[in-house]
C-alpha cells in the first residue's frame, strides 16, 4: 500500500470515527472503500463512446439545412454569408 496524508474537516473526522467504531473496521478502511466507489462512480465512458452520441435523433429534422454553413447567423445572430 502507499501512504497518502489528507486533510479532512472535523464533521467528516467525527462521523469517520463514529463509522469506524460502530463497524470495527479502522477509518482507513472506510476512506479506501469510500475513495474507491468515487472513483468508480467518476470513470469516463468506454473508450470510443462519446456520451453526445445520446443526443443524436432527440430532434425533429426541420429546420434550416443551412446551420454548418450559417453557424455564425444561429448562433450569433450575423448577416447570412451566401444568401440562401
Amino acid at each position: 500500500m502507499i501512504r497518502k496524508q489528507i486533510y479532512i474537516d472535523e464533521e467528516l473526522d467525527e462521523g469517520l470515527k463514529v463509522l469506524s467504531a460502530r463497524t470495527g473496521e479502522p477509518e482507513a478502511a472506510h476512506v479506501r472503500a469510500a475513495l474507491r466507489d468515487y472513483l468508480e462512480a467518476q470513470k469516463a465512458p468506454a473508450e470510443g463512446v462519446d456520451p453526445l452520441y445520446a443526443i443524436i435523433g432527440l430532434v425533429d429534422d426541420q429546420g434550416p439545412t443551412d446551420v454548418a454553413e450559417e453557424h455564425d447567423h444561429y448562433l450569433y445572430g450575423a448577416p447570412k454569408r451566401h444568401g440562401k
